[in-house]
């Protein structure tokens, strides 16, 4: 098979992550193979005195677990484990030093004071900070303090009160910290310091029993790499409680002690293989979050939802921004509910500044979520940004809307209330001069007759402008026979002679029709203020948009009036006034859909 085909074999992204990874974690691997080889050639010359035991092995699998812990936790990137879990897989090969066939007396030392220094390193390496752990932080805490004691009492204490020599080991190299010479001081610190460690590993069992029904109680925000993590460094915690045990009890001879050395061993290596996976899989999805990146500056549509969505393989997936008053917008700055599940936080110093709504649980992998996010960062922030100004303008626009609403609904209140008011009593005034008229006449009161005849001349021409002004207030035609006709009788009442270009056909949707004809009705309302002349009216559809267009020729200093934008704006719609030598025009683009 070509090696081509070999390669396609590996996800998009994996190949390059690898690469990337093997270069950034060559001084750690340099480093784990000098230490491994330092520490398999003192298990060559005296193997019967390993703390794995006399197999071969048994010590293999110990140097291995050392090895890979180092490199495992160099690849781990930031946080507390780049640097614990490193020195934890130092100390656990170190320890093996402390041998009568360790190099030179300082090998020897740092073998001694090293005897129990990996386990607090480990469990330290599993601390979290966020408050819904706070107890099992706690929990944790104390075991690493218990483990860090029992790391100080039984190495450089015990080290301190005296030196192998002193116990009859006659080979061993000289203990550099060795000043008491006192044998059963050293004895009496070595078990207390186990003793210390049986507590701290029951302790992290503990914890790890209280991790793990968080995490069923929180199956879509615990990550499955940090529980598989938190079991390896429980397990190793607990291999090793079991050694100390057995030392307490039968000595260092007791075969029980070999196996509970191998377990910690296991433990180690299930630990290292986590991290790993964990860094491939973070450098993978942060490669392909950038790729896509991209890909969404080419395309204005996208955005971080499309790359995270595209790197995590999860096409339902979303991403929502908090407001100031503790509702959530989506890129746009449209309001979005945020479900109870499967939504991960993204926070920065503390402070929650997006939400990932993931649309298949099942797809969830906190590493590569974790690198996503990383590298989507900027996107993040930037469509943050942009949402939080979008949301405003939407408020802003929904405002605008309601004003424009509670301005109709009084416009069709004072119209109605002067129908049923006031030209109703005008209509009964002048029925009643009429028949004041008729009885004067027959009377041959001539001069009465005259008046009441001017009296009702003047009741008809006020009906007639309270009408027309009830007309101009809310247009009953644009209700009942649609914008084309509104508007036709809107520029026969216009003062000067209107051209009416082209109106649309058809109905439109409400708002809209309501918006084209305020518009057009308040410019011919202005246009009686400010005389203009070869007003031309212009109604079209084009596509999904209603475009209306206004032109006139008008003295300079004629403007139109800037709050003819409002009712435009209030439903999504742009305004455009141009003006060239007294030749204005108005053009405004109203969306239909």
């Amino acid at each position: 098979m070509p090696a081509s085909s070999g390669l396609a074999l590996f996800p998009p992204g994996v190949i390059p992550a690898i690469v990337w990874g093997v270069a950034r974690l060559v001084p750690w691997a340099v480093v784990a193979a000098v230490l491994a080889g330092v520490t398999a050639n003192v298990l060559r010359l005296r193997a019967e005195v390993s703390f794995a035991g006399p197999s071969v092995a048994a010590q293999a699998l110990e140097i291995g677990a050392g090895a890979a812990l180092i490199v495992a936790g160099g690849a781990a990137g930031r946080g507390p484990g780049r640097w614990l879990l490193p020195a934890a897989g130092v100390g656990w090969l170190i320890t093996e030093w402390a041998s009568p066939a360790a190099p030179d007396a300082a090998a020897f030392t740092a073998g001694l004071v090293a005897v129990l220094v990996a386990l607090p390193l480990v469990l330290a390496s599993r601390w979290r900070h966020s408050p819904v752990t706070r107890a099992l932080s706690g929990l944790l805490a104390l075991a690493v303090l218990l483990a860090l004691a029992g790391a100080v009492v039984s190495g450089p204490l015990a080290s301190a009160a005296a030196s192998p020599r002193d116990g009859g080991c006659t080979d061993c190299a000289r203990d550099l910290i060795g000043i008491a010479h006192d044998i059963r001081l050293n004895t009496l610190l070595a078990r207390l310091g186990e003793q210390f460690v049986v507590v701290a590993g029951l302790l992290a069992v503990a914890w790890l029993a209280g991790s793990m029904v968080r995490a069923r109680r929180h199956r879509s925000l615990t990550p499955s790499y940090d529980l598989a993590a938190d079991v390896a460094a429980a397990t190793f915690a607990a291999a090793s409680a079991c050694g100390a045990a057995v030392l307490l009890r039968s000595g260092p001879a007791d075969t029980l002690a070999y196996d509970s050395r191998a377990a910690a061993d296991c433990a180690l290596l299930v630990l290292s293989a986590v991290l790993a996976g964990f860094a491939l899989r973070t450098a993978r999805a942060r490669r392909m979050v950038a790729r896509a990146a991209v890909a969404v500056a080419d395309d204005p549509a996208g955005g971080a939802a499309d790359a995270l969505a595209a790197a995590l393989g999860d096409p339902g997936l979303h991403v929502a921004y908090p407001a100031r008053d503790g509702t959530w917008h989506d890129h746009r700055g449209q309001p979005v509910v945020l479900p109870e599940r499967n939504v991960t936080m993204v926070t920065d110093e503390g402070e929650i500044v997006a939400a990932v709504v993931h649309g298949r649980l099942a797809r969830i992998d906190y590493a590569s979520l974790t690198g996503a996010i990383s590298a989507a960062r900027l996107l993040l922030d930037t469509e943050r940004l942009e949402a939080g100004a979008l949301a405003r303008v939407n408020d802003l626009r929904a405002a605008r809307q309601q004003v424009a609403e509670a301005a109709d609904a009084a416009r069709a209140g004072l119209e109605r209330d002067l129908h049923d008011g006031a030209q109703q009593r005008l209509v009964a005034l002048r029925y009643a001069l009429g028949l004041a008229g008729i009885r004067a006449a027959r009377r041959s009161e001539s001069a009465l007759s005259a008046r009441l005849t001017d009296a009702d001349r003047a009741a008809e021409q006020a009906l007639a402008d309270l009408r027309e002004l009830a007309h101009g207030i809310s247009a009953a035609a644009l209700d009942v026979e649609g914008l084309a006709d509104a508007v036709r009788s809107a520029a026969e009442r216009a003062p000067g002679p209107v051209t009416i270009v082209e109106l649309p056909a058809e109905r439109l949707p409400e708002r809209v029709e309501r918006a084209a004809y305020r518009l057009i009705a308040d410019s011919l309302r202005e246009m009686a203020r400010a005389p203009a002349s070869g007003l031309s009216i212009a109604v079209r559809r084009a596509g999904d948009d209603l475009i209306v267009e206004l032109t006139c020729d008008r003295a300079p200093g004629g403007e139109w009036p800037a709050y003819l934008g409002d009712r435009v704006a209030a439903v999504g719609g742009q305004l455009q006034r141009t003006a060239d030598h007294g030749h204005q025009r108005l053009i405004a683009v109203l969306p239909c859909e």
